[in-house]
């Protein structure tokens, strides 16, 4: 398996593998070290994680303007989609700049936000952490539906595997969906109970992700004629 993948895959897979494992060591061993040095605010993890999520956004908007003439709106429209979140994803992770040039936070975004910083997902509602209710749970579901049924039904329905191709939508290897798996329980199995451990999650699943659009399963579609 490994001989056919893409090259960026062998680069790529070895890097997540070494980080996540280093990560969870420290944390095991360690958790100050992990919480205070590798993940905290602006640390290490949470800049690899707007890199990764910039390459992410910078390839995006590099398929919507070479495919814009070959391809149907809707299948630019979910690329321009993907490109939008992938930049807010990298916008939200650094506050929008806010601690890199200093800037206070508006009294709303005092009040409302749990860090007191400027950015939609540290926001509190009655209570509760949007963090939680949406870039949570839904994005939760929203990810082990793509990642196990997407990836299950485009293999095995026609009409479904038509209908990704039209809206141009990128299909994960299996191999990708085994890394995500593979974070997550080393991740939120092993080190959960360490604080700030989502920091490493994001940061190796943001590459995952990357890799995931760069060669997906269906990669001949997004090649330009």
């Amino acid at each position: 398996m490994f001989n056919q993948m893409h090259k960026i895959e062998k680069i790529a897979y070895p890097f997540i593998a070494l980080y996540v494992l280093f990560g969870a060591i420290v944390a095991l061993i360690s958790p100050e070290t992990f919480t205070k040095v590798l993940a905290r605010e602006d640390g290490i993890y949470e800049w690899l994680t707007v890199l990764a999520l910039s390459m992410s956004f910078v390839m995006c908007v590099h398929r919507v303007v070479v495919l814009r003439k070959d391809k149907n709106a809707a299948f630019i429209g979910v690329w321009c989609f993907l490109a939008v979140v992938c930049f807010f994803g990298a916008g939200e992770e650094i506050s929008w700049g806010q601690r890199i040039f200093n800037v206070e936070s508006s009294e709303w975004f005092k009040q409302n936000n749990a860090q007191s910083e400027t950015n939609l997902h540290n926001l509190v509602v009655e209570g509760k952490k949007v963090n939680k209710i949406i870039f949570s749970l839904v994005l939760g579901i929203a990810l082990i539906t793509y990642l196990f049924a997407f990836t299950a039904l485009y293999r095995r329905s026609e009409k479904f595997k038509q209908f990704c191709d039209y809206m141009g939508v990128p299909i994960a290897h299996w191999h990708q969906v085994l890394a995500w798996v593979t974070v997550a329980i080393i991740v939120e199995g092993v080190i959960k109970h360490v604080s700030r451990s989502s920091e490493l999650f994001e940061s190796a699943v943001a590459f995952v992700f990357f890799i995931n659009i760069y060669v997906p399963f269906n990669k001949k579609l997004f090649e330009v004629k």
